[in-house]
């Protein structure tokens, strides 16, 4: 039986933060985000061959099946409280995996199947016993909800590595503009890059980063190449070498 740490298991809403303990660092909250699909489909063309033999009974089940994204559960940093906070905010059900062994994150993907197809199971008696409740009126759009934004969602959960990767794709993109003078892709562009920063810690500088990428300045380029390596030894914990790009940076800001 699910442990639901938040939420009604009786009327379950169909997307839940599942969290899980580190049996090796009972302090560490690790978690993924269950989306049940109320449209059939095949998630098995999507998934990597790594993960897909040990989903393909999730991924092609007749039943409504709860999709994990990721499938291994991720580290959350913020702990319980911050996980409880988000949770309330989006609406989201909230429910205690248990502990597993995250030294080995393999490990975890059957727990996250067998839960995700309990949660499934419990959303579809919710459905077929509400099967007889009236249609509720539609909405005039100054009084719907905001539509989930999936992208924002996959931010939440994305680990640093890909932010990081998504910021070097966009700088790219950002400078290309730049260089050609496309003042629309620009915005467009650097607001993306904020969009993408506001999910990585200020550690890793990504303010000055867009602001580098983003100036016409001779040394602009080179800066925010700088800028993405530093993201990157920060990602690799390869903290000995952040003097020394730390360094170069501040030399190309005086030049």
């Amino acid at each position: 039986m699910l442990t639901f740490h938040a939420g009604d298991p009786d009327r379950p809403r169909g997307h839940a933060l599942v969290f899980f303990r580190d049996s090796d660092a009972p302090d560490d909250v690790w978690a993924t985000y269950l989306v049940v699909a109320p449209i059939k489909m095949d998630l098995g063309k999507y998934i990597p061959a790594a993960f897909a033999s040990q989903l393909s009974g999730q991924l092609t089940a007749a039943a409504p099946s709860a999709y994990p994204l990721p499938p291994v559960p991720e580290k959350f940093e913020g702990g319980l409280d911050a996980l409880e906070r988000l949770a309330a905010l989006r609406s989201d059900d909230l429910i205690d995996g248990g502990t597993l062994r995250m030294s080995d994150p393999l490990y975890a993907l059957q727990p996250v199947t067998e839960i995700g197809a309990q949660y499934a199971q419990n959303w579809t008696s919710y459905i077929e016993s509400a099967a007889d409740v009236p249609a509720i009126a539609a909405e005039k759009p100054a009084d719907r909800q905001a539509e989930v934004d999936v992208d924002e969602l996959l931010l939440q959960v994305m680990p640093d590595r890909e932010k990081v990767g998504r910021l070097a794709r966009l700088t790219g993109t950002l400078r290309y503009a730049v260089e050609g003078g496309d003042a629309r892709q620009i915005d467009e562009t650097a607001a993306e890059m904020q969009r993408v920063a506001r999910h990585l810690s200020d550690k890793y500088r990504p303010a000055e980063l867009i602001a580098a990428a983003r100036s016409s300045e001779g040394s602009s380029a080179q800066l925010a190449e700088l800028f993405l390596e530093r993201c990157y030894r920060l990602v690799d914990e390869d903290y000995s070498a952040l003097a020394d790009i730390d360094r170069r940076i501040e030399a190309l800001k005086t030049t």
